[in-house]
């Protein structure tokens, strides 16, 4: 009897020790600066994460344009090994029109290769395209959205504005480090 108590006992610790699966939690938004621009809407103004898009106001662009692009079957497979050594900088205006259609289809993509928001900084500028941490004058940004791919922290390419080619199609070339001469809004 002591000795299927103490396997009892022992069969309890085990179970109640096991690492219970992780739970995803939500990303909290970073303190952004936030004003109202000069068409009455909400323009976000610094270093901000994907959750700082998350309310209603900007969910109104980004989910119809993240649930527009279609994805290959098959592409995360053959692309994933090309962003090992990837981290984006995206930078993006929450009031502007080119933003609002492209920024969606941008993490469509990101998110099947598994780009973990540590490999993603995200700045959003004023509509005078500029923001308190001056890092749009470092890269260089005269257009917005403005995407830039880097590896080993070279730039790799980039995307301006808005494709002229499907935004897949263009996307992949990047990775593949193919030539994609004009073939971005860079205006």
């Amino acid at each position: 009897m002591k000795t299927i108590t103490s396997l009892t006992f022992l069969l309890l610790v085990l179970i109640s020790c096991k690492n219970p699966v992780p739970k995803k939690t939500p990303q909290q938004p970073l303190n952004v600066e936030s004003i109202i621009g000069e068409e009455g809407e909400t323009v976000l103004i610094g270093y901000l994460n994907r959750a700082n898009l998350n309310l209603p106001e900007f969910q109104a662009w980004f989910k119809p344009e993240y649930e527009n692009i279609k994805i290959p079957e098959g592409w995360s497979a053959n692309y994933l090994p090309l962003t090992k050594n990837l981290e984006f900088k995206l930078f993006l205006g929450t009031w502007c029109v080119d933003t609002q259609r492209e920024f969606g289809g941008i993490f469509k993509l990101l998110d099947p290769l598994g780009i973990s928001e540590n490999r993603i900084e995200m700045d959003s500028i004023s509509e005078y395209k500029d923001s308190p941490l001056g890092y749009e004058k470092e890269f260089d940004i005269l257009n917005i959205p403005t995407h830039i791919f880097i590896e080993d922290g070279n730039e790799l390419n980039r995307i301006v504005g808005f494709s002229f080619e499907d935004l897949v199609e263009y996307f992949s070339k990047i990775l593949k480090n193919l030539p994609n001469e004009n073939s971005c809004a860079d205006f």
